[in-house]
Parts: C-alpha cells; structure tokens; sequence
C-alpha cells in the first residue's frame, strides 16, 4: 500500500501530458501561426504521380499544422497516450518482468 503512489505516478503524468496537448490544440493563438503555403498553380501531372502528389497533399493537410501550438499539443498527445498505454500494458506483464 506504500507504493501505490509511485505505481501511478506514469498514468498521472500521462494523464497531465494529454490534458495539456488537448489545451495546447484548442487554444490557437494567432502570432503562433506559421505562414501559408504558397499560391496554387495548376498540376501537369497525370496517372500515377496525380494520385501520389494528391495522396501527399491529403496526408499533408492533415499531418502539417498550421499552428505551432498545435503541433506541440498533437506530440503531447501522441506522448501521453503512449506513456499511459505502456502503463497499463506493463500492468498486466509478470512483476519481474515490469519496467515501471
């Protein structure tokens, strides 16, 4: 009953990291925007390489933030869930066995 503190310290602050990444992506302050890209002009791509560069600029849109708090709140995000995944992972190994 000591160590109880201790055995969730990981899923507290994975807990932290997640609550400030969902702060960091909903609070978008407009000096922090990074630049747009620049003007469209037309493809001459055709076939395969039109499905790539749109598959890439779909990926792209979604992947590239246009904000760089929100980015840092995507890696929070990405962190914590893992850190509290390993956690609970790790809770089911056998006790020699655990890393936290």
């Amino acid at each position: 009953m000591a160590d109880l503190p201790q055995k969730n310290q990981p899923l507290i602050a994975a807990a932290a990291l997640l609550g400030t990444g969902i702060l960091l992506k909903t609070w978008k302050p407009t000096p922090l925007d990074l630049p747009s890209p620049k003007k469209k002009r037309p493809h001459l791509d055709r076939g395969v390489s039109r499905k790539v560069r749109k598959a890439r600029d779909g990926f792209a849109k979604f992947a590239l933030p246009s904000n760089v708090l929100h980015s840092l709140g995507t890696s929070l995000i990405t962190v914590g869930g893992g850190l509290a995944l390993l956690r609970l992972v790790d809770e089911v190994v056998d006790d020699d066995e655990r890393l936290f």
